[in-house]
């Protein structure tokens, strides 16, 4: 793993967090993720990594903490369903953000960068690639924690 390509995705998504929505953010100590079967979060914007490097970076987050998201974007929704996808729309909107702005960083490399694809519901699971450990790097804000998981060779 390339500590330099992953801190370019961790800086944009403190960044968007931080001047967007006003989130203070702490980082936590990293650790390998090893349960994949039972986790915490019931949010997962993914982006698939190819080129000089591949692999899978997720960014994580439980229900609250994304709702409180869309309320300090003005957007308050009492329908679940409307909601759920509000959710689903923000969280790809927030994931292809992040993308962008590391893909502007990037562009003297081969690296390419999926589209991101959006995962909701408890203990979702995502296929991370069996060779490859999976680093968690976890926040927490004052509305709740978020993750960023990255498998990447």
């Amino acid at each position: 793993m390339n500590a330099d390509i992953i801190n370019l995705f961790l800086h944009s998504a403190i960044r968007l967090f931080r001047d967007m929505f006003g989130l203070r953010i702490t980082s936590c100590p990293a650790y390998v993720l090893e349960n994949q079967l039972s986790h915490r979060w019931e949010i997962s914007g993914i982006l698939g990594i190819t080129g000089d490097y591949s692999g899978i970076i997720s960014f994580r987050l439980p229900s609250l903490l994304a709702d409180k998201l869309l309320e300090k974007s003005g957007i308050i929704l009492h329908d679940d369903n409307k909601r759920r996808e509000t959710v689903y729309s923000m969280v790809g909107e927030l994931t292809n953000i992040i993308s962008s702005n590391v893909s502007d960083q990037l562009v003297q490399s081969s690296i390419s960068i999926s589209p991101p694809a959006v995962i909701i519901g408890k203990n979702h699971r995502i296929l991370w690639p069996k060779t490859t450990p999976v680093i968690a790097i976890p926040f927490s804000t004052q509305y709740g924690p978020f993750e960023v998981d990255v498998c990447m060779k």
